[in-house]
């Protein structure tokens, strides 16, 4: 592997390229990019901060027309790919190597990493708010910690808003009544998305709206994004141990005090709230008072598809997707109107542990459609989706959860519109109208499940 290495630095020195950095981080890879099992501290952090360098030189090659250009870009991908399996040789033997601790340490361990946090983010009680900018918008400020928040010890970053000391019920005089805790809504981003994502697109931003009320929310980054914990094994990325993840957040923040709990998440993260409720159903836990799903992705037969794409991009070492690094989301692209500030490329899962992170999608699905049915059979479930040729999350995933679910509430954007409006445009009517939808379907489920007015107020 490294002189297959050296080569491709040697290909990319010879094609003389205008990138200085793509060519100075070549020449670097053939000592940073030993798979030794004894590799010092310094090589691994080389390896570890070479992986951005070489997508943002490999970038600005691909901006160039030449065709000496094309071969260094194309050059400097080989080595990029040869990098990261080089990393993931790496840290698998030292996994291995970890491995050999007594079992009895590693439960040690694990169970004193699993008790360091008590179930509080210890945030401001309400959303903090920055004076209105000029056009009248109020601007939240979230708290943001990383927490270990995981039964295993994984830490897991969270924006929390409303989530306070007061969080959960609690007394004010001796003899005054508890007070009913803030119903929870715990969001999970998608695959190809994070929390800053997700705040910089302004698609569903429902927890920044004034109506939120004292609604706590709980978002985190999934483990393999941002500073949550990597991946360590393809199962932890699996949809159903996305779920466990996310059931623990919401029995940590909820310490058993009888509070309301929604499930929701976008493309990845509604799959993670399907499951985390089916887990919920058959495990005897409180079912969640609503189930949110936006952008769902692909399930069952139709998923297969999908599968081979991933597959196939973990075969070709294309794990980190340098290409579509700069590339914004689907919808946008369906966009009729200029779009001010220009949306932000998707998020790719961390260079770390980006293989991982995709073999597990690769092996999930949902649960068999008996378990989701019985699981969402008195659950109040909303299903956005769009219809704007994002084949990864087709309006027939949608209809999917309709038929396990005949209760659902299915709304769908279309870049069609409505007949005979001519200014509709289908990001401007996402961002006007899915954030009310979704807080408005969490309320009055809420209400319907009879969650105490004041907690709403």
């Amino acid at each position: 592997m490294p002189a297959s290495v050296a080569r491709a630095a040697d290909a990319l020195r010879d094609a003389r390229a205008s990138d200085a950095n793509a060519l100075d981080f070549a020449s670097e890879l053939r000592v940073t990019l030993d798979a030794r099992r004894d590799a010092s501290d310094e090589e691994k952090m080389r390896v570890a901060t070479t992986a951005s360098a070489f997508r943002r030189a490999t970038a600005r090659l691909s901006a160039t027309a030449g065709a000496r250009e094309r071969r260094a870009m194309t050059a400097a991908k080989d080595v990029f790919r040869a990098m990261c399996v080089a990393r993931h040789a790496l840290r698998r033997s030292e996994r291995e190597s970890a491995e050999g601790e007594s079992d009895a340490e590693e439960a040690a361990a694990s169970a004193e990493r699993a008790n360091a946090w008590d179930g509080k983010v210890r945030g401001p009680a309400r959303a903090t708010r920055a004076p209105r900018d000029a056009g009248g918008v109020t601007r939240f400020d979230f708290k943001r910690e990383v927490v270990p928040v995981c039964e295993d010890g994984g830490e897991l970053e969270m924006s929390t808003t409303n989530l306070g000391a007061d969080a959960r019920g609690r007394r004010g005089r001796a003899d005054a009544p508890a007070r009913a805790p803030r119903p929870l809504i715990v969001w999970a981003h998608g695959m190809r998305g994070d929390l800053s994502n997700d705040d910089q697109e302004g698609l569903w931003n429902f927890w920044s709206r004034e109506d939120l009320g004292t609604c706590a929310v709980a978002r985190y980054n999934a483990r393999g994004y941002g500073r949550s914990s990597d991946v360590r094994r393809s199962r932890e990325a699996r949809w159903d141990a996305r779920a466990s993840d996310m059931l623990e957040v919401a029995q940590r923040i909820r310490n058993d005090d009888g509070g309301a709990v929604v499930f929701a998440g976008a493309s990845l993260g509604g799959a993670t709230a399907i499951w985390a409720t089916v887990l919920a159903h058959e495990s005897g836990r409180d079912a969640p008072k609503a189930v949110v799903v936006v952008t769902p992705p692909t399930f069952y037969d139709e998923r297969e598809s999908r599968k081979k794409k991933l597959r196939k991009r973990v075969a070709t070492g294309d794990v980190t997707a340098p290409a579509n690094s700069t590339t914004p989301r689907r919808v946008f692209q369906a966009s009729k109107r200029p779009i001010d500030p220009p949306p932000p490329p998707l998020a790719n899962p961390n260079d770390s542990c980006a293989v991982e992170v995709l073999i597990g999608s690769a092996q999930s699905n949902l649960p068999e459609p008996e378990r989701v049915r019985e699981a969402l059979e008195n659950v109040p479930v909303l299903v956005l989706a769009w219809d704007c040729g994002d084949m990864t999350h087709p309006v027939s995933s949608a209809m999917t959860l309709k038929d396990l679910a005949p209760h659902a509430e299915v709304v769908v954007a279309s870049t069609r519109g409505e007949a005979g409006d001519e200014d509709y445009d289908i990001v401007h009517h996402v961002r006007e109208h899915w954030s009310a939808c979704i807080m408005e379907f969490i309320q009055r489920s809420l209400r319907r499940g009879g969650a105490d007015d004041e907690a709403l107020a």
